[in-house]
């Protein structure tokens, strides 16, 4: 296994190439060839490079007559070149309180209530797309890579491409929870549903969002 590297020491073409692959959760040598606008042979030799390093793996998808396609991922050593969160320090502190139920309960309680305080005093709107607008800021800036999308007339989708508590997570699942009650909490009026984790198999995280009804403005005042 390769030592630990910071994805900012990597060849520009590299690492254009793994953040492709992150922003997707997982891509073919096709995908990534339009994206950067290098030529397929050209990227798959990359690849291939980057395989043998130990930050991507692929496997093979047949999709139709043909051939098969290499679709390329990540591998737990690539996820490294990215943001962890200080998993194993958190990883650490959970083992040592992992015995005691109780004191790991009251440990999560207070994670989340840092997390939810955090992400509201960083999110205040009066609407719910100008929330949306400053949580996917705060997002980006905590390293979840997030991709917010309209996809109906009443319904959100939001994507965290990458997961800087993944290691944490696949152990403690309770983080994935924690993550959708302050996004829940955050954006206010509406609710969260979880589509897919990354701790459940998904390439990447993802969460229905369904707007609630906005209170009108003065609606508290006149009830005062």
């Amino acid at each position: 296994m390769p030592s630990p590297i910071a994805l900012d020491l990597l060849p520009p073409t590299r690492r254009l190439l793994l953040l492709g692959i992150k922003e997707r959760g997982e891509a073919t040598a096709e995908q990534l060839a339009r994206a950067s606008y290098l030529s397929i042979a050209a990227v798959r030799m990359h690849l291939y490079s980057l395989e043998s390093d130990g930050f991507v793996k692929h496997s093979r998808r047949r999709d139709g007559p043909g051939r098969p396609t290499h679709v390329f991922c990540l591998t737990p050593t690539g996820e490294e070149l990215f943001p962890q969160g200080y998993a194993a320090i958190a990883l650490a502190l959970l083992a040592a309180i992992d015995s005691h139920p109780e004191c790991k309960t009251q440990v999560f309680d207070v994670l989340e209530q840092i997390q939810q305080s955090q992400a509201l005093a960083g999110v205040s709107a009066a609407t719910f797309e100008g929330r949306v607008e400053k949580l996917a800021s705060l997002q980006e800036r905590q390293g979840f890579f997030p991709l917010w999308e309209v996809t109906s007339e009443s319904d959100w989708k939001v994507t965290l491409r990458h997961c800087p508590f993944i290691r944490v997570a696949r152990e403690h699942p309770e983080f994935c929870e924690i993550e959708r009650r302050v996004i829940e909490t955050t954006i206010a009026h509406g609710t969260v549903q979880s589509m897919g984790s990354r701790v459940g198999g998904a390439p990447t995280c993802a969460f229905r969002v369904v707007p609630g009804h906005e209170p009108e403005q003065g609606s508290e005042a006149a009830g005062e």
